[in-house]
Protein backbone atom coordinates (compact mmCIF):
# COMPACT_ATOMS: atom_id res chain seq x y z
CA UNK A 1 0.00 0.00 0.00
CA UNK A 2 1.41 3.36 -0.99
CA UNK A 3 0.79 6.62 0.89
CA UNK A 4 0.89 10.01 -0.80
CA UNK A 5 0.50 13.47 0.68
CA UNK A 6 -0.69 16.67 -0.99
CA UNK A 7 -0.06 19.95 0.89
CA UNK A 8 -1.79 23.32 0.97
CA UNK A 9 -1.26 26.13 3.52
CA UNK A 10 -2.80 29.45 4.42
CA UNK A 11 -1.87 31.70 7.34
CA UNK A 12 -4.22 34.25 8.79
CA UNK A 13 -3.17 36.79 11.39
CA UNK A 14 -6.28 38.45 12.78
CA UNK A 15 -6.00 42.05 14.09
CA UNK A 16 -5.94 42.63 17.86
CA UNK A 17 -9.27 42.99 19.61
CA UNK A 18 -10.10 44.63 22.93
CA UNK A 19 -11.88 42.73 25.67
CA UNK A 20 -15.03 44.39 27.08
CA UNK A 21 -14.36 46.40 30.25
CA UNK A 22 -10.58 46.23 29.78
CA UNK A 23 -7.94 48.43 28.23
CA UNK A 24 -5.79 45.48 27.27
CA UNK A 25 -5.60 44.54 23.61
CA UNK A 26 -5.47 40.81 23.18
CA UNK A 27 -3.84 39.54 19.98
CA UNK A 28 -5.94 36.82 18.39
CA UNK A 29 -3.35 35.57 15.97
CA UNK A 30 -4.32 32.40 14.22
CA UNK A 31 -2.79 30.06 11.69
CA UNK A 32 -5.12 28.18 9.35
CA UNK A 33 -3.60 25.03 7.90
CA UNK A 34 -5.01 22.60 5.37
CA UNK A 35 -3.75 19.02 5.30
CA UNK A 36 -4.55 16.29 2.82
CA UNK A 37 -3.97 12.55 2.98
CA UNK A 38 -4.25 9.91 0.29
CA UNK A 39 -4.00 6.11 0.32
CA UNK A 40 -3.82 3.88 -2.74
CA UNK A 41 -4.68 0.20 -2.98
CA UNK A 42 -5.18 -2.28 -5.84
CA UNK A 43 -8.62 -3.59 -6.69
CA UNK A 44 -9.36 -6.90 -4.97
CA UNK A 45 -12.88 -7.61 -6.22
CA UNK A 46 -14.50 -7.91 -9.67
CA UNK A 47 -18.08 -8.08 -10.91
CA UNK A 48 -19.14 -9.67 -14.17
CA UNK A 49 -22.63 -10.06 -15.67
CA UNK A 50 -24.06 -12.77 -17.88
CA UNK A 51 -27.46 -13.46 -19.43
CA UNK A 52 -29.17 -16.74 -20.27
CA UNK A 53 -32.40 -17.21 -22.22
CA UNK A 54 -34.84 -20.01 -22.76
CA UNK A 55 -37.50 -20.47 -25.43
CA UNK A 56 -40.52 -22.74 -25.43
CA UNK A 57 -44.16 -23.30 -26.28
CA UNK A 58 -45.14 -21.90 -22.87
CA UNK A 59 -43.73 -19.43 -20.40
CA UNK A 60 -43.14 -22.25 -17.92
CA UNK A 61 -41.07 -24.20 -20.44
CA UNK A 62 -39.07 -21.13 -21.45
CA UNK A 63 -38.34 -20.18 -17.83
CA UNK A 64 -37.35 -23.76 -16.95
CA UNK A 65 -34.85 -23.85 -19.82
CA UNK A 66 -33.30 -20.52 -18.76
CA UNK A 67 -33.21 -21.61 -15.13
CA UNK A 68 -31.49 -24.89 -15.99
CA UNK A 69 -28.86 -23.04 -17.98
CA UNK A 70 -28.20 -20.68 -15.07
CA UNK A 71 -28.05 -23.60 -12.65
CA UNK A 72 -25.54 -25.51 -14.79
CA UNK A 73 -23.31 -22.42 -15.02
CA UNK A 74 -23.56 -21.86 -11.26
CA UNK A 75 -22.43 -25.43 -10.57
CA UNK A 76 -19.38 -24.92 -12.80
CA UNK A 77 -18.53 -21.70 -10.93
CA UNK A 78 -18.97 -23.47 -7.58
CA UNK A 79 -16.43 -26.03 -8.77
CA UNK A 80 -13.92 -23.16 -9.10
CA UNK A 81 -14.45 -22.18 -5.48
CA UNK A 82 -17.22 -19.60 -5.73
CA UNK A 83 -20.19 -19.80 -3.36
CA UNK A 84 -23.88 -19.02 -3.55
CA UNK A 85 -23.23 -15.60 -2.01
CA UNK A 86 -21.08 -14.75 -5.06
CA UNK A 87 -24.09 -14.93 -7.39
CA UNK A 88 -27.29 -12.94 -7.49
CA UNK A 89 -30.06 -12.52 -10.03
CA UNK A 90 -29.99 -8.91 -11.16
CA UNK A 91 -32.97 -9.17 -13.52
CA UNK A 92 -35.62 -11.64 -14.67
CA UNK A 93 -38.33 -11.33 -17.27
CA UNK A 94 -40.49 -13.58 -19.42
CA UNK A 95 -43.28 -13.32 -21.97
CA UNK A 96 -43.96 -13.50 -25.68
CA UNK A 97 -40.95 -14.04 -27.85
CA UNK A 98 -40.61 -11.14 -30.27
CA UNK A 99 -37.08 -12.09 -31.31
CA UNK A 100 -38.13 -14.65 -33.88
CA UNK A 101 -40.75 -17.32 -33.46
CA UNK A 102 -40.37 -20.66 -35.19
CA UNK A 103 -42.25 -20.93 -38.50
CA UNK A 104 -45.14 -23.40 -38.33
CA UNK A 105 -44.18 -24.29 -34.75
CA UNK A 106 -44.92 -23.03 -31.26
CA UNK A 107 -41.56 -24.15 -29.83
CA UNK A 108 -40.29 -20.55 -29.59
CA UNK A 109 -43.49 -18.65 -28.84
CA UNK A 110 -42.34 -17.64 -25.36
CA UNK A 111 -39.05 -16.70 -23.78
CA UNK A 112 -37.54 -16.46 -20.31
CA UNK A 113 -34.47 -14.37 -19.50
CA UNK A 114 -32.27 -14.38 -16.39
CA UNK A 115 -29.47 -11.87 -15.79
CA UNK A 116 -26.90 -12.88 -13.18
CA UNK A 117 -24.10 -10.86 -11.56
CA UNK A 118 -21.04 -12.81 -10.41
CA UNK A 119 -18.84 -11.39 -7.64
CA UNK A 120 -15.24 -12.60 -7.81
CA UNK A 121 -13.41 -11.96 -4.53
CA UNK A 122 -10.17 -13.53 -5.71
CA UNK A 123 -8.90 -11.91 -8.89
CA UNK A 124 -6.74 -14.98 -9.52
CA UNK A 125 -10.01 -16.74 -10.42
CA UNK A 126 -11.26 -14.05 -12.78
CA UNK A 127 -9.92 -15.52 -16.01
CA UNK A 128 -11.15 -18.99 -15.03
CA UNK A 129 -14.60 -17.55 -14.33
CA UNK A 130 -14.65 -15.81 -17.71
CA UNK A 131 -13.52 -19.02 -19.42
CA UNK A 132 -16.40 -20.95 -17.82
CA UNK A 133 -18.94 -18.32 -18.82
CA UNK A 134 -17.55 -17.97 -22.34
CA UNK A 135 -17.87 -21.73 -22.92
CA UNK A 136 -21.43 -21.84 -21.56
CA UNK A 137 -24.70 -21.16 -23.44
CA UNK A 138 -24.92 -17.50 -22.42
CA UNK A 139 -26.53 -14.82 -24.59
CA UNK A 140 -24.38 -11.99 -23.25
CA UNK A 141 -21.20 -11.68 -21.18
CA UNK A 142 -20.21 -8.14 -20.26
CA UNK A 143 -19.34 -5.40 -17.79
CA UNK A 144 -16.32 -6.44 -15.81
CA UNK A 145 -16.06 -3.85 -13.04
CA UNK A 146 -13.33 -3.69 -10.41
CA UNK A 147 -13.77 -2.54 -6.81
CA UNK A 148 -12.44 -2.74 -3.25
CA UNK A 149 -13.94 -5.24 -0.82
CA UNK A 150 -13.75 -2.72 2.03
CA UNK A 151 -12.36 0.80 2.32
CA UNK A 152 -13.13 1.49 6.01
CA UNK A 153 -9.51 1.00 7.10
CA UNK A 154 -8.32 3.24 4.28
CA UNK A 155 -10.75 5.98 5.33
CA UNK A 156 -9.39 5.95 8.88
CA UNK A 157 -5.84 6.08 7.58
CA UNK A 158 -6.44 9.06 5.27
CA UNK A 159 -8.01 10.98 8.18
CA UNK A 160 -4.90 10.34 10.27
CA UNK A 161 -2.62 11.36 7.41
CA UNK A 162 -4.58 14.56 6.75
CA UNK A 163 -4.37 15.68 10.39
CA UNK A 164 -0.68 14.72 10.68
CA UNK A 165 0.05 16.61 7.47
CA UNK A 166 -1.64 19.75 8.80
CA UNK A 167 0.21 19.49 12.12
CA UNK A 168 3.60 19.06 10.43
CA UNK A 169 3.04 22.08 8.20
CA UNK A 170 1.87 24.25 11.10
CA UNK A 171 4.98 23.40 13.14
CA UNK A 172 7.26 24.01 10.18
CA UNK A 173 5.77 27.40 9.31
CA UNK A 174 5.59 28.53 12.93
CA UNK A 175 9.28 27.71 13.46
CA UNK A 176 10.29 29.39 10.20
CA UNK A 177 8.36 32.57 11.07
CA UNK A 178 9.50 32.70 14.68
CA UNK A 179 6.05 31.95 16.08
CA UNK A 180 5.02 29.87 19.06
CA UNK A 181 2.32 27.47 18.07
CA UNK A 182 -0.51 27.02 20.56
CA UNK A 183 -3.42 24.64 20.78
CA UNK A 184 -5.82 23.76 17.99
CA UNK A 185 -8.85 26.05 18.15
CA UNK A 186 -10.93 24.55 15.34
CA UNK A 187 -10.85 21.34 13.36
CA UNK A 188 -12.91 20.64 10.25
CA UNK A 189 -12.88 17.53 8.11
CA UNK A 190 -12.89 18.31 4.40
CA UNK A 191 -14.52 15.42 2.60
CA UNK A 192 -13.35 14.74 -0.90
CA UNK A 193 -16.71 14.25 -2.58
CA UNK A 194 -19.73 16.52 -2.95
CA UNK A 195 -22.23 14.00 -1.62
CA UNK A 196 -20.47 13.86 1.74
CA UNK A 197 -18.66 10.59 1.23
CA UNK A 198 -15.12 9.65 0.42
CA UNK A 199 -14.12 9.62 -3.22
CA UNK A 200 -12.64 6.46 -4.74
CA UNK A 201 -11.43 7.44 -8.21
CA UNK A 202 -9.51 4.90 -10.31
CA UNK A 203 -5.96 5.91 -11.06
CA UNK A 204 -5.16 7.13 -14.55
CA UNK A 205 -3.90 4.27 -16.63
CA UNK A 206 -0.62 4.44 -18.55
CA UNK A 207 -0.73 4.37 -22.32
CA UNK A 208 0.25 0.71 -22.44
CA UNK A 209 -2.36 -0.33 -19.85
CA UNK A 210 -4.70 -3.05 -21.06
CA UNK A 211 -8.19 -3.55 -19.62
CA UNK A 212 -11.38 -5.17 -20.82
CA UNK A 213 -14.82 -3.97 -19.77
CA UNK A 214 -16.82 -5.89 -22.34
CA UNK A 215 -16.22 -9.46 -23.43
CA UNK A 216 -17.52 -10.99 -26.63
CA UNK A 217 -18.36 -14.65 -26.27
CA UNK A 218 -15.92 -16.56 -28.44
CA UNK A 219 -14.62 -20.10 -28.93
CA UNK A 220 -13.73 -22.13 -25.87
CA UNK A 221 -10.07 -21.91 -24.90
CA UNK A 222 -9.66 -18.31 -26.03
CA UNK A 223 -6.98 -16.59 -23.95
CA UNK A 224 -8.16 -13.39 -22.28
CA UNK A 225 -6.16 -11.10 -19.98
CA UNK A 226 -7.77 -8.77 -17.43
CA UNK A 227 -6.08 -6.10 -15.33
CA UNK A 228 -7.69 -4.31 -12.38
CA UNK A 229 -6.98 -0.67 -11.65
CA UNK A 230 -5.77 0.85 -8.40
CA UNK A 231 -8.04 2.99 -6.25
CA UNK A 232 -7.25 6.11 -4.25
CA UNK A 233 -9.10 7.31 -1.14
CA UNK A 234 -8.51 10.94 -0.18
CA UNK A 235 -9.57 13.20 2.65
CA UNK A 236 -8.59 16.61 4.00
CA UNK A 237 -8.53 18.52 7.28
CA UNK A 238 -8.69 22.22 8.11
CA UNK A 239 -7.13 23.10 11.47
CA UNK A 240 -7.00 26.54 13.07
CA UNK A 241 -4.07 26.85 15.50
CA UNK A 242 -3.56 29.53 18.10
CA UNK A 243 -0.43 31.67 17.74
CA UNK A 244 0.75 32.54 21.23
CA UNK A 245 3.32 35.14 20.23
CA UNK A 246 5.45 36.37 17.34
CA UNK A 247 8.95 37.86 17.14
Amino acid sequence: MKFTIVMTLAILLAPPTKLAGQDISVSKNRMIVYGTGSVEAPANRAYINFTVKGFGSSIQTAVDIARNKASDIANKLFALGLKGSNLYTSQFNSGDNFEGKAFLSSSRDFRGQIDVTVTVDSLQLLEAVVAVLASSPVERLSNINFALKSDSTMKLEVRRLAVANAQDKAKLMATQLGMTLGKALEVEELLSYTDGDFYLPPRERPANFMATTSVSVGPAGTNVAFYGQRFSVRSGAKIVFEIINTK
